[in-house]
């Protein structure tokens, strides 16, 4: 489910233009598969209407960020395949140096280039990126 239209990116979130209408459409898919993936699919299957006004417009604003920030990459290919990510290590003669993504967790070093840090930042206010466990007492 695509959380945004075209028009809204265009005219309400004002974004960067995209090369075409079918590739603002194609980042629009993607962009809003993954939103659904950073909130565990907590939207997926009809739950986004269900949700407080202003938790859809974050989400709204979330997903043409990150539609945004495909159009500023150059695609969704090109962020999906690491294009927009920072290199883990570098060796230069007997000089080398490893910037260490290790950690609990190590997938977020990997992913933090493919999601746009505004869109993190936006859904971040919402509680839809709780990763614990809820407990009901």
């Amino acid at each position: 489910m695509a959380y945004i239209t075209p028009d809204y990116y265009k005219n309400d979130y004002l974004g960067a233009p995209a090369p075409s209408d079918e590739e603002l459409n194609r980042y629009i898919k993607r962009a809003s598969d993954i939103i659904d993936e950073v909130t565990s699919y907590r939207l997926y299957g009809g739950k986004f209407d269900k949700i407080p006004d202003i938790i859809q417009d974050i989400v709204r604003k979330a997903t043409a960020a990150q539609v945004e920030f495909y159009v500023v990459k150059g695609g969704a290919a090109e962020v999906d395949a690491g294009e927009g990510s920072n290199m883990d290590s570098v060796s230069v003669g007997s000089f080398s140096y490893s910037g260490g993504s290790g950690g609990a967790d190590s997938n977020s070093g990997r992913d933090a280039g493919r999601i746009s840090p505004a869109a993190l930042s936006l859904l971040s206010t919402t509680g839809l990126l709780y990763r614990g466990v809820f407990v009901r007492g």
